[in-house]
């Protein structure tokens, strides 16, 4: 498995989130799953994933990858071969969609 190399804001934002009140339990190992998976090239098999189809840069993705209901994660991937060159936008909780009724 390849070495998980992320640029400085990519590291802040990690760090300001590992660091918060945000992450519910669990959810700090989760987080670590899942980069050790996009590091290894298994993320879109593992999790439940959506590319930013309204992104400004096609050829720079922008993906948001679900490893739980209403925690997402927004990582923009860059042109690159091992290990996977990416960066870290946020890690957010998200609201549960509104029910349809």
């Amino acid at each position: 498995m390849g070495e998980l190399r992320l640029a400085p804001e990519s590291q802040q934002v990690l760090a300001e989130w590992w660091n918060s009140h945000r992450p519910k339990e669990g959810d700090r190992e989760l987080i670590c799953q899942l980069l050790r998976s996009v590091v290894d090239g298994t993320w879109s098999t593992r999790w439940h994933s959506t590319k930013d189809l309204a992104d400004d840069q096609p050829s720079l993705p922008v993906v948001t990858i679900r490893p739980r209901q209403n925690l997402a994660v927004l990582i923009r991937f860059w042109p690159a071969d091992d290990p996977p060159q990416f960066d870290l936008i946020t890690i957010v909780e998200v609201a549960d969609p509104p029910e349809q009724g």
